[in-house]
């Protein structure tokens, strides 16, 4: 999901940029500036996803923030220095990660764009971003640290992890036994009925249903195993 998400966010700066450059579009970028604030908060209304719903905020962010600032000019645009701040953005509400992925998409844009003429002003814009980047990046990994080591982000891990600490111990202290108890009652049952079928008249039907009913404990019984080592499996992950 992770990488999902570099790629939409990599895709979301190609496509704007595209867009700028392409003469029969750029007429209308007022309208697509329009288009997308409406488009928040039609999915602000409608998402139940309190995260997608962040995620697509953010992308819609960026993408109104670099229709501004390719249209009036890019590398030598006047409001260039919003990109300093746009990756600190991206670094918080995203990832530190894709902050450098953005970064690097958007100098080498504006290296494709502006190679064969580079001016210092173009130069030190270009540096700007790309010294701001590893800031960008340090403060966020920073900020989150911070985040945790207050413990607003370990609540919801720990709070987690106690509930998988109780199912465990129910599955092994209270369900698995008491399931094997009725399914070793139920099959000494059954193979008492067996032997004694001769001897006396039981009823087919509930011989028959006694043993789905075995069989279904058997099942039920295996299943717990399984949802014992899938809970494990989860637990592990999360102290990954």
């Amino acid at each position: 999901m992770k990488y999902l998400r570099t790629l939409f966010l990599s895709f979301t700066i190609i496509a704007v940029f595209a867009w700028t450059k392409s003469s029969g579009l750029n007429s209308y970028n007022l309208q697509l500036t329009g288009a997308l604030i409406l488009l928040y908060f039609v999915s602000r209304f409608f998402s139940r996803d309190v995260y997608r719903t962040f995620f697509f905020a953010t992308i819609i962010l960026i993408s109104i923030v670099l229709l501004l600032i390719f249209s009036t000019g890019g590398l030598v645009s006047p409001i260039f220095f919003v990109l300093s701040f746009l990756l600190f953005a991206i670094a918080l509400l995203l990832a530190p990660n894709q902050a450098a992925v953005a970064s690097f998409l958007l100098v080498t844009i504006f290296l494709f764009e502006n190679y064969q003429h580079l001016s210092s002003p173009m130069i030190i814009n270009l540096l700007s971003l790309i010294l701001i980047t590893p800031l960008a990046i340090i403060f966020s990994n920073t900020y989150l640290k911070n985040l945790e080591s207050e413990g607003k982000i370990t609540v919801l891990k720990e709070a987690i992890k106690d509930e998988q600490t109780d199912s465990l111990l129910w599955i092994a202290t209270t369900a698995k036994p008491s399931l094997a108890t009725v399914l070793n009652s139920l099959t000494d049952i059954v193979i008492y009925l067996n032997t004694m079928s001769q001897a006396m008249v039981v009823p087919k039907a509930l011989l028959e249903k006694l043993k789905t009913v075995q069989r279904d404990l058997i099942s039920l019984y295996t299943s717990t195993g399984t949802l014992e080592k899938s809970i494990e499996e989860s637990s592990d992950k999360m102290e990954l």
